[in-house]
């Protein structure tokens, strides 16, 4: 990220702050560009909210996190800032939960507030007090670096919901194409020891410039000895394990992790598709 300076003196740098916080919403509108209007609304994974809840809940969440917690700010939208905070819990099956999945708000309404919190949130960031020692939120400039990270990561989220859309969902961009792998080999196997030694996780709160809190404090473990793969585990070595039913072999599988593969009922990655005797892999656009 390139809004750093070093941790001796002021640690952000408000032009590339609001480069950064652009940036980031730019590619999350790109990611909503690529719906058709009817998946506003879809669903498509149980355990996630509706595609309108993230639409919502980015700027929704600097709006809370900054804006109020941290310079004092009204907000744009207190009801709306409570629907996007959380939303509705998605595990929650009950008839009071499911009239209010019926009452998400209009895009329009949604839309119009997302324009007057990027407002809000980028006059913030060019002038408010955004770094100091009123509070943990803009004590070394906290909240900005945790409204950017929270972004990135849901523009992660967001692309693995539109994977499980169907592709009548989804504009493809110009000049897609999927990427041909059938030509390339899987990585040999090979095996490397690690020797014993201290590692340590974490980090000082005063030697970075920005961590979430489960991050901190620094602590350090002795680890024994072990072995691990050079390689990540391939989908070629995966297709073996399929291949030997390793979907129905109890003794593999965790007990909560064999509930839900019982209930669930799959025998293969959810993307992988067969046709005859050869597997495919479903891309987001085919």
């Amino acid at each position: 990220m390139g809004a750093l300076r070093s941790t001796d003196g002021p640690v952000l740098d408000r032009e590339d702050v609001i480069a950064a916080y652009r940036d980031n919403r730019a590619r999350t509108q790109a990611l909503f560009d690529l719906l058709t209007p009817e998946a506003y609304y879809a669903h498509p994974i149980p355990l996630r909210h509706p595609v309108i809840f993230y639409d919502g809940h980015i700027p929704a969440f600097a709006v809370n996190a900054l804006l109020k917690k941290g310079l004092g700010h009204p907000g744009i939208d207190n009801d709306l800032e409570t629907v996007f905070a959380r939303g509705i819990d998605p595990a929650d099956r009950s008839a009071a939960a499911r009239s209010a999945c019926d009452a998400w708000p209009s895009r329009e309404t949604v839309q119009g507030y997302v324009a007057k919190a990027d407002e809000a949130i980028l006059s913030a960031l060019a002038s408010g007090a955004i770094e100091g020692q009123a509070n943990g939120v803009v004590r070394r400039g906290q909240g900005v670096f945790t409204i950017l990270e929270h972004e990135a990561m849901h523009q992660e989220t967001l692309l693995y919901m539109w994977h499980w859309l169907d592709a009548s969902q989804k504009r493809c961009p110009a000049g897609y194409a999927p990427s041909g792998v059938d030509a390339l080999a899987p990585p040999p196997e090979e095996m490397v020891m690690v020797p014993a030694g201290r590692t340590t996780l974490g980090a000082r709160v005063e030697e970075v410039p920005f961590g979430w809190d489960n991050e901190f404090p620094e602590h350090r473990v002795d680890v024994p000895a072990f072995a691990i793969e050079v390689h990540d585990v391939t989908n070629a070595r995966f297709l073996e394990f399929v291949e030997a039913g390793g979907y129905q072999m109890r003794a593999l599988w965790s007990e909560a992790a064999w509930a839900r593969q019982r209930h669930s009922g799959r025998t293969h990655p959810r993307f992988w598709e067969r046709d005859g005797g050869r597997w495919y892999w479903r891309g987001m656009f085919h």
